[in-house]
């Protein structure tokens, strides 16, 4: 986290209020109050850059155990031996998607 903006000692109450106002519940920076001043506290672009990865990787994760809830039907079938050309159709046109997220997901 870094300094994204300071307001200095001495301020008065209109100047804190409105500087939290600005800082916090329009920017989501967190304050923090020194013995000199007021500092607002942000994420730096690494730290974004990073933790917007790491959601990207949650929602490709959740997509690949959405394709697999939608094997098993297919899979059941081929295991029971009461498959159908379109049970191996449609795991491998499923198989066909999660290959492309986990290559979406190595690229991350």
């Amino acid at each position: 986290m870094e300094i994204k903006a300071t307001l200095n000692k001495p301020y008065n109450e209109e100047q804190r209020i409105s500087f939290i106002v600005e800082q916090n519940h329009k920017n989501g920076f967190m304050i923090k109050e020194t013995d000199t001043a007021l500092e607002a506290w942000g994420l730096m672009a690494q730290e974004i850059a990073d933790k917007e990865k790491q959601v990207r990787k949650a929602e490709l994760i959740s997509q690949l155990d959405a394709l697999d809830l939608k094997c098993i039907r297919s899979l059941r079938a081929i295991q029971a031996g009461t498959s159908t050309d379109e049970d191996v159709a449609k795991l491998a046109e499923l198989e066909e998607q999660a290959e492309a997220i986990r290559k979406q997901i190595k690229e991350l």
